[in-house]
């Protein structure tokens, strides 16, 4: 491990030129804005930080662009770290889409976010950091707008919480084809196709997968609308759910199924459905850790390698997300892959010769180029490139 100094930027690299991380001596972890800082908008983040912190305290915007740049270059080692196990993570926002181009744009787009212009993303809500924020977040705004729908229209909504009894050396596989089979046992069954003919009745799902002391805890987090004799009717989904858990030799509790009527508040379903997957702790850029356990986030953050290798493993390819056919018919909702698009093009901020930044790929310092200039503006990023020997003097950069 090397220390490189130059100046007021100090940058820690191992052998293999690996970024470890990147310190400013004029502060103790972010310089106060450089020359551009303040020409680069805050972005969305501030419609679910609302310049708050947990305890309610208000903070300054130069603190919330420091919580900001913290998160990023958290999540910037991350994708690099998982790109060790999946590959498209690890080039997820900075490969090319067209092999053939010459150059390479930064670009800002019209929502204030800076990205590589015409790049893959990988899409993966399980293993990316990115996509999965991007993804889920959307889909929280999906329900939250549709379940105002049936609020307006006098239905009963209830959260219900599926889990199976689970010990520490059980595997994650064998733990999360259980769950799922007991629930599409249920969902299929005649006798719940048969209630649902006297009360009509949709459904979303999510799926969440910690890891605890008591080894991988698997579970789902769904609702159930209807009118209100659903609270009857789902006496029969919850009991053929626990018969085919009983089949597998499971003990069955009062922890198994939990059920709570909604109480209204909309802001109470995203906390329910998707806390484990985009409710953020800024300080430190983790994803807000749960009593019983760990995401796959923090498995990387905590180098459980082999926990991470189990869940990659297992959860490649499955849906996280899952709805009935008629759950969002009084909205229009898009796809993965639509989500995902960038941001309609503002301006163009830099244009780099496809040499060089291939270079900057090759030493895994692509989003650190995006964060650095995005928090620190030209100085701070022409400063990270001289130190990773890239040639920053043929980037060209439009005022």
């Amino acid at each position: 491990m090397t220390k490189v100094q130059n100046n007021s930027v100090t940058v820690t690299k191992n052998k293999n030129l690996r970024l470890l991380s990147v310190s400013y001596t004029d502060n103790k972890h972010i310089t106060p804005p450089l020359p551009y800082s303040k020409s680069v908008p805050l972005g969305n983040t501030t419609s679910y930080s609302s310049n708050r912190t947990n305890k309610g305290e208000q903070i300054t915007e130069d603190e919330l662009r420091k919580l900001k740049y913290d998160y990023k270059k958290h999540k910037c080692k991350q994708k690099v770290k998982i790109g060790e196990f999946v590959d498209r993570v690890g080039y997820c926002g900075t490969r090319c889409i067209n092999k053939d181009q010459q150059s390479v744009e930064v670009v800002q787009g019209e929502k204030g976010g800076i990205y590589y212009a015409n790049m893959q993303r990988c899409g993966s809500v399980w293993f990316c950091p990115d996509c999965m924020y991007k993804i889920m977040k959307h889909r929280a705004n999906d329900v939250y707008r549709q379940l105002n729908q049936y609020k307006d229209k006098g239905k009963t909504v209830l959260f219900v919480t599926f889990t199976l009894q689970h010990k520490q050396a059980d595997r994650l596989d064998k733990l999360h084809t259980w769950l799922l089979s007991a629930f599409n046992y249920a969902n299929k069954h005649r006798r719940w196709t048969e209630s649902k003919k006297n009360v009509p009745i949709q459904f979303l799902r999510s799926l969440e997968v910690l890891k605890g002391a008591n080894g991988w805890h698997p579970h789902l987090h769904a609702l159930f609308v209807g009118d209100k004799e659903i609270e009857v009717s789902i006496k029969t989904f919850i009991g053929l759910y626990k018969k085919k858990l009983s089949e597998y030799g499971l003990i069955i509790n009062e922890h198994t199924v939990v059920v709570d009527k909604w109480n209204g508040k909309l802001d109470d379903m995203s906390d329910y459905l998707f806390k484990g997957m985009i409710e953020m702790e800024m300080v430190g850029g983790n994803l807000k850790k749960s009593s019983k356990g760990k995401n796959f986030f923090q498995l990387i953050d905590d180098n459980d390698i082999e926990a991470a290798k189990e869940y990659i493993k297992v959860m490649k390819g499955k849906r996280q997300y899952h709805h009935s056919k008629a759950f969002f018919n009084d909205i229009e909702v898009k796809s993965d892959a639509e989500i995902l698009q960038d941001d309609r093009k503002v301006k163009t901020l830099i244009s780099i010769p496809i040499g060089v930044y291939k270079d900057i790929v090759s030493k895994k310092i692509a989003l650190h180029c995006l964060n650095e200039y995005e928090y620190g503006g030209q100085d701070r990023l022409i400063k990270l490139l001289e130190l990773y020997d890239c040639e920053a003097d043929i980037i060209c950069f439009y005022d």
